[in-house]
């Protein structure tokens, strides 16, 4: 669909965007741009009053692409920061949170210090091929549960979570749902306010196709009206009036804000994310679908099969986890990438495939002829 905006494309196959997401030339262009222009002018071309705006742009594109207010918007340095803010603020010696045991440890370990600091029980569910993700995250909420944090689309498996429902589900006993959503921003539409969650969190170098050192939070009114537990210059309502014995934090999510970040990074995940809008999330999920669906049709002759089945409620359309029952999952990454340059990982026993907007039938003609030819092997 927009596969001329990423030059990695010109020597590879590329189905790996969830490790580590290719980015667009016009990103690029904005990122060193910006960079260039500090480097050289340093405060020349940007003043307090402009390095002040300088994420507004991005605040309101994000507040877009979440379905969500800008004011519950702010940018912060990466994924983890958020999710540690989140679980400071969320934690308590008598709460409990439910986790899924194979999710990305950037949502699973500031629970896993909240429980080591506080006593903060900690719930458990497995992600498992036979049962409805959702469903099993519904079960394991209980009158004790305080908070359920979870990636809305499991980052080895494709797994992908209905957010509504589970916020339902949280909502019968009280709890609060936080989700990271970066499998899922820039692959298909994201709707905060729609779901009813407490707080988003989403990394920029993924499916958003940014430089890394830049990522969102969004978080409610509620939350945005209480003090983080770490607070930095930044997060001021007036930063640049320097008042160091007043703690005046700003009145919305813009108190997350800690302090200078890659200023860089963020010109380049503003210009990424007009450029995915402006295509729209709905269409590259369709076409990420489709795509998936060639796939395990083209796949299942030789023996592999998704973790689960396309179109099944709880598979994401854009990551596919290929098993095969006499393959070992690394040793056939590691050929796909050395003897056909084709660009996957290798998570939890699976081939993980990524589909994003750049992929197209060919790339899965290419996996699928190159897995043809790899003899598996028992690992």
């Amino acid at each position: 669909m927009i596969r001329g905006e990423y030059a990695a494309l010109a020597y590879c196959t590329y189905l790996n965007q969830a490790s580590l997401g290719l980015i667009p030339r016009t990103s690029v262009e904005a990122s060193v741009r910006f960079l260039t222009e500090v480097a050289q002018h340093g405060n020349l071309r940007l003043s307090d009053q402009a390095e002040a705006r300088v994420l507004d742009g991005l605040r309101t594109a994000a507040a877009e692409l979440f379905g969500a207010p800008v004011a519950s918007v702010t940018v912060v340095g990466g994924a983890s920061e958020g999710l540690g803010q989140l679980a400071a603020l969320l934690s308590s010696a008598g709460g409990e949170v439910v986790l899924v045991a194979s999710d990305f440890p950037s949502v699973t370990y500031p629970w896993l210090a909240a429980r080591d600091r506080l006593g903060m029980r900690i719930r458990w569910v497995r992600d498992t091929p036979d049962r409805d993700l959702t469903l099993a995250l519904c079960d394991a909420i209980g009158e004790r549960t305080t908070v359920v944090c979870v990636s809305a689309v499991q980052f080895a498996t494709g797994s992908q979570v209905d957010v509504a429902a589970l916020v339902a589900c949280a909502r019968d006993v009280g709890a609060r749902v936080v989700v990271d959503v970066t499998q899922l921003a820039g692959a298909a539409p994201v709707t905060m306010t729609q779901w009813g969650v407490d707080a988003l969190v989403c990394s920029g170098y993924k499916w958003l196709s940014a430089p890394a050192g830049v990522a969102l939070l969004a978080v409610t009114e509620n939350l945005a009206a209480a003090t983080p537990l770490l607070v930095g210059w930044k997060g001021s309502a007036t930063p640049f009036d320097f008042t160091p014995q007043e703690l005046s934090l700003a009145a919305d999510a813009r108190r997350f804000e800690l302090s200078t970040l890659s200023y860089s990074a963020a010109v380049g995940l503003l210009t990424s994310i007009k450029l995915l809008t402006g295509i729209g999330l709905t269409v590259i999920s369709e076409h990420a679908s489709a795509l998936a669906g060639e796939l395990a049709e083209q796949a299942a002759p030789l023996g592999w099969a998704p973790y689960r089945a396309p179109g099944d409620r709880a598979a994401s359309g854009h990551i596919v986890s290929l098993r095969h029952p006499a393959a070992a999952a690394g040793q056939v990454q590691a050929a796909l990438a050395g003897q056909h340059q084709i660009n996957t990982s290798s998570r939890d026993g699976g081939i993980r495939v990524s589909l994003h907007a750049y992929n197209t039938s060919d790339d899965i003609r290419a996996l699928t002829q190159a897995l043809a030819s790899i003899s598996p092997r028992s690992g």
